[in-house]
């Protein structure tokens, strides 16, 4: 009994040992994975030598959170010091670790990791992938300020594939969420990844705001890596708003903190604008020094980040020395860079870049085709609706913030109240005091003197109560008023521009051809006319030419709303004045002249040509007594009904066929009213014979480009043909009608997009 009750004391002996000797151990390792995050930043090289040595003593412990967070944490030192690969595989041992143990948090930071390794490397999808497996684990432990950072890495990856709305949404929420947590770090990062998007989209103010608030932020936490990230950004903005030498400036102290942290990624990235910079300065040499700086950094570490953008640079050094085939062959690298991560900033660009260099070689249809490529690619970066979200986003900020002072208003009358109640009170019981007083007086006469005293002691304090809450009721008022007299004004300023933009519409209404008159020159009509903003950017107008012919054309200008009236204002003056004054052979003729006196018009110094103002437009001329039409457009088609029997227009193209009918579509000229690549082409005639029967249909795009339906897509415009083919044989006051019908069905919820007008018209 006695060597059984020895051996279970040894056994515990063994035990409490091996058990301090395995705290100790995890102690020691613990405090090696915070040197190692200490040096993460400051020194990379120091940060691995230190996670390896906490990796060395894992193999005493049994615990697979540990032996994960090492992991983790060495993987981080490798990612730190751009050794990517290493970085995946030490990740990738920390998340089977952390699955192992059901470590759901580590499980998130892991996940982030990898995203933000995959992203490096231009993985964009992956990126994505593994950024939503991480919101997930976050969203299931509640960890908002993760969710947040989650967010902001989300957003960034949109924000460089192009789907610039997505990504502003996500930073935006990420914010909110910040702010709400008062997690300064998270505003700095986040504000600085909204000022690099605003950035890609040109919108420097406001990416300037976001770049000085991240500054802001970053200094007071004293945070230097973060400080370098935000003054990069800021050079950039500067770069971008032609303070070349402030950007320069700025860039010198970058690059040489960037330098002695040695971090090379960002020092590519900072002689890549330096090069930029010079290039616009047009110091060509200095240029090609610094891009070719660059590009050797970025081919040390396998950087693939802003590689179009370099070889777009590098491809007009090139052309610049008149070397056409390597400038050429360059851009054309830089195509496919930007073409496989999708940056749509970078294609468009690199489209105008291709678009000019085959103009100066006298490719005009290769170089045509690159401009349309990049006109598409410039209409489909919406910065509007960018700005848009964030004013939404202000707007729902303060009203919040209204909210939370309101009740806080609200409380404190309350309370002033309470003590106007208390004092109340304190008034009764001290005259009831008084009359008791006064009562004893009679029967304590030698205490009179001191009783008095103490009454005018008590009435002092209650006059004091008492001028107190006068006072605060006063400062309650004068609140209240104030705040009303704001209202007041904002909804006064509100009126007054509404009432502007409209009694604007009442001129631009009254500059548009009448009903009455356009009855007396044509035989039956509709118009459905439906502006986006009160006033339109898309116009109609209908007139007898000097010769007795009726002109008739519909027209979309650049932009919709108070800018886009401007210009149809214009159109219409310029019409009315050509037609006044000049004879035309036919409607190719008058758009030509039309265009020449819109340039002049917009430019009359003749010193930008790279103006895109203008507008869209469709014109027909009809004989009546020769019963011949001509056709010409600007973008804009003319739509025919005919009876299927009789002879087709001699140029149509996608015609229709129903019950006896076909619907033609003839073609307007792909180049505007404005400046084009090739200025001087005239536009193409069309001319047909016409028919008493003939139904004709002029329209600009904004009905077939509307977004709606189960799918929220565009309508299109073989849908609209198809829908005019089956109501062609009604009255056009109906077809009117049915039109403006089918566009509120399928449009429901969603907002206009553009401005709407379609003609339907019998000569």
């Amino acid at each position: 009994m006695r060597i059984l009750n020895i051996k279970k004391s040894i056994t515990f002996l063994v035990f409490l040992a091996v058990s301090i000797f395995a705290g100790l151990h995890a102690q020691e390792i613990d405090s090696l994975l915070r040197l190692s995050e200490h040096y993460r930043t400051v020194n990379p090289d120091s940060a691995v030598i230190v996670a390896r040595r906490a990796l060395a003593k894992v193999d005493a412990l049994n615990q697979p959170d540990i032996v994960a967070r090492v992991y983790f944490n060495l993987g981080y030192a490798y990612y730190n010091r751009n050794d990517f690969e290493l970085a995946l595989e030490h990740f990738n041992k920390s998340l089977m670790l952390a699955e192992q143990s059901d470590n759901i948090q580590l499980q998130a930071l892991v996940h982030n990791r990898i995203g933000n390794v995959y992203q490096l490397k231009s993985y964009y999808n992956q990126a994505i992938d593994e950024y939503k497996k991480a919101l997930d684990y976050n969203y299931k432990i509640g960890n908002k300020v993760e969710i947040a950072r989650t967010l902001v890495n989300i957003g960034t990856v949109f924000a460089i594939t192009g789907n610039f709305s997505i990504a502003l949404q996500y930073m935006l929420d990420a914010l909110e969420i910040f702010e709400q947590s008062g997690e300064t770090e998270g505003m700095a990062w986040t504000s600085l990844s909204i000022s690099r998007l605003f950035s890609r989209l040109e919108i420097n103010e406001r990416a300037l705001q976001y770049a000085e608030n991240a500054l802001n932020h970053y200094r007071r936490l004293n945070n230097q890596t973060g400080i370098t990230l935000a003054q990069t950004e800021l050079a950039n903005i500067y770069y971008h708003t032609g303070m070349h030498d402030k950007a320069l400036d700025l860039l010198g102290k970058v690059i040489d903190e960037n330098s002695r942290t040695r971090n090379i990624h960002a020092q590519a990235a900072n002689y890549l604008l330096k090069g930029i910079i010079y290039f616009d300065k047009k110091q060509y040499d200095e240029s090609e020094y610094y891009l070719n700086l660059s590009l050797l950094l970025k081919q040390q570490v396998n950087d693939s980040i802003d590689m179009a953008k370099l070889n777009r640079y590098m491809g007009e050094l090139e052309l610049q020395k008149g070397n056409f085939a390597k400038g050429i062959t360059l851009l054309n690298k830089a195509l496919n860079d930007a073409q496989k991560q999708k940056i749509t900033t970078d294609l468009r660009d690199i489209y105008h870049s291709l678009s000019n260099a085959e103009r100066r070689k006298g490719n005009y249809l290769k170089a045509y085709e690159y401009f349309t490529n990049y006109s598409a690619l410039k209409d489909s970066v919406n910065a509007s609706q960018i700005a848009k979200l964030e004013m939404q986003y202000d707007f729902e900020k303060r009203e919040k913030e209204q909210e939370l002072i309101s009740r806080q208003r609200d409380a404190m009358q309350q309370a002033r109240l309470e003590r106007q109640r208390m004092a109340t009170l304190l008034i009764s019981i001290a005259l009831v005091l008084s009359l008791t007083l006064a009562a004893v007086v009679f029967r304590f006469y030698r205490e009179k003197k001191r009783t008095n005293q103490i009454l005018i002691q008590q009435n002092t304090e209650i006059l004091r109560q008492k001028n107190e809450i006068e006072n605060q009721k006063q400062e309650i008022e004068a609140q209240r008023d104030l705040a009303e007299r704001q209202r007041d004004q904002i909804a006064e300023q509100q009126k007054q521009i509404t009432d502007s933009i409209k009694y604007a519409s009442r001129i631009q209404a009254a500059v548009l051809p009448r009903n009455q008159q356009i009855s007396t020159l044509l035989r039956d009509h509709f118009v459905l006319y439906q502006p986006k903003n009160i006033v339109s950017g898309d116009f109609f107008w209908v007139t007898q030419l000097t010769d007795g012919r009726v002109a008739i054309a519909a027209a979309d200008c650049t932009g919709h709303g108070v800018p886009g009236a401007f210009m149809s204002m214009l159109g219409i003056t310029l019409l009315k004045e050509l037609t006044a004054t000049q004879n035309f052979e036919n409607a190719a003729d008058i758009l030509f002249r039309l265009r020449r006196m819109v340039i002049a018009s917009l430019n009359p110094a003749e010193t930008d040509n790279d103006s895109h103002d203008g507008m869209d437009m469709g014109m027909l001329i009809v004989d009546r007594k020769q019963m011949v039409a001509h056709y010409a457009g600007a973008y804009f088609p003319l739509l025919l009904t005919r009876d299927s029997t009789l002879q087709a227009p001699p140029t149509h193209s996608n015609p229709i066929l129903a019950d006896g009918t076909t619907l033609y579509e003839i073609k307007g000229d792909k180049m505007p009213i404005g400046h084009h690549i090739i200025e001087e082409r005239m536009f193409t005639n069309h001319t047909f014979a016409i028919f008493e029967s003939d139904l004709f249909y002029l329209l600009s795009d904004g009905y077939s480009d509307q977004f709606g339906g189960p799918k929220n897509s565009k309508f299109m415009m073989v849908n609209l043909k198809k829908m005019l083919l089956d109501i062609h044989h009604l009255p056009l006051k109906t077809q009117q009608s049915i039109l403006l019908e089918k566009f509120n069905e399928f449009k429901g919820n969603e907002k206009q997009v553009d401005d709407i007008l379609i003609m339907g018209f019998r000569i």
